[in-house]
């Protein structure tokens, strides 16, 4: 009696919960990776598909209010308006298997996605600072220096590149110029390609008043740059940065209120973890609008995917040929464009004209998006960009009307 008891509960279970899975929303792909978008934040491909697991648990970011959670693959797109401290559940039908998949909001664990959040002391320990001054020069390259040490080193020549979400280290200087011990490896995404590249953890890095610790380097081999470090904004990631070319000086704030008047918004996305604005080109008096990556660390103007190009079905025959030019990336791959003067390009509610754009005539392999605005262009525009919540606000400055480099 107390074995049928047993059976007859676990029957009366199992269709309870075969009821409860029919209830649940469904996200259709024939594909194993699946993207994720929390709120304006897209990162590409980055969920595998497991049926084998009981449950696929995905926990978000920490955030307050309300927020939006897009699980998308190549067919479907399943959206979820998500709270603190929930969970939201559905099925992902992949090749006839099915994987129950949960989404978690708890605000005591930390998000599957969350970028590193660099923290920097100050050591002036003022605590009325209310912002923080970091001067710089604008390079013949275009790039953003600042002056800052690495592990107690001689002053060395960083760059700002808001197109990178890490910090990295030119090959050659390790052992000779910085002290540093090369203990790991990761995947280094550039503009030109992805390769393995050794990491050394444990670091300190020193600009001004502002010291990070425990920072990870990756050592990439730069040839004939003019650059030792590279900053990406992560170093900045909970704050909001202003970059005034007008006076040369980034201001770290803690808050938009003591920011000046005169901003355009941008519509920002970020993607693979790199800032992207919205903006649309004039090519025979037509529109074409895209994402286009907010790249301080390109040092040319605007570089155009051939994927874009034939997406767009562009025809450059009417734009003046201004020649070709050879690039590279972080991976040294190089490629060769040919170069238009693009007659204007909007992002947002402001236009800028006559811009040489690059058109690659090869795209690299396995990158999704590859067209950059770089800091011969955005120089000419003062910056304001919020790392909290992500999103980009410019102002047109003295550089504006200013000569491209060719």
């Amino acid at each position: 009696m107390k074995k049928t008891i047993i059976l007859l509960s676990l029957i009366v279970l199992s269709c309870t919960q075969k009821e409860k899975e029919k209830e649940l929303p469904i996200l259709k792909t024939n594909s194993e990776t699946l993207s994720i978008q929390e709120g304006n934040v897209l990162f590409p491909s980055i969920w595998k598909v497991s049926p084998e697991l009981e449950w696929d648990e995905y926990t978000v970011n920490k955030f307050t209010g309300n927020k939006k959670i897009s699980f998308c693959s190549d067919i479907d797109t399943l959206t979820f308006d998500v709270v603190p401290n929930n969970k939201y559940e559905f099925i992902v039908s992949y090749k006839d298997q099915k994987a129950k998949t949960r989404i978690i909001t708890d605000t005591l664990n930390a998000g599957n996605l969350d970028m590193l959040a660099l923290k920097y002391k100050r050591l002036n320990k003022d605590v009325n600072i209310k912002s923080d001054t970091i001067p710089f020069s604008i390079g013949v390259d275009n790039r953003i220096y600042i002056e800052g040490k690495v592990n107690n080193s001689k002053p060395l020549k960083l760059i700002f590149d808001t197109g990178a979400n890490s910090f990295a280290i030119t090959t050659s200087l390790i052992g000779d110029k910085v002290a540093m011990k090369l203990d790991g490896e990761t995947l280094n995404n550039g503009s030109d390609g992805s390769s393995i590249k050794q990491t050394s953890s444990g670091n300190t890095v020193e600009v001004g008043n502002l010291v990070w610790d425990n920072i990870i380097f990756t050592s990439i081999d730069y040839k004939n740059r003019d650059f030792d470090i590279v900053m990406g904004w992560t170093a900045f990631a909970d704050k909001i940065v202003e970059i005034n070319y007008d006076k040369k000086i980034l201001v770290i704030h803690s808050s938009l209120k003591t920011i000046t008047k005169g901003y355009k918004k941008m519509e920002t996305m970020m993607i693979d973890g790199i800032p992207y604005i919205k903006g649309a080109i004039s090519v025979n008096i037509k529109n074409h609008s895209g994402w286009f990556e907010y790249d301080t660390g390109g040092n040319g103007s605007f570089y155009l995917s051939q994927k874009f190009t034939q997406t767009n079905k562009l025809n450059f025959s009417n734009l003046e040929l201004k020649g070709t030019a050879i690039s590279s990336g972080s991976q040294g791959a190089k490629f060769k464009s040919n170069v238009y003067h693009l007659p204007k390009l909007k992002m947002g509610d402001l236009e800028t004209y006559e811009i040489p754009i690059y058109v690659a005539e090869k795209d690299p392999e396995n990158l999704e998006y590859k067209d950059i605005l770089g800091n011969d262009l955005l120089k000419r525009f003062n910056a304001i960009i919020d790392f909290k919540n992500y999103e980009v606000y410019l102002k047109p400055n003295q550089l504006l009307h200013s000569k491209y480099d060719l």
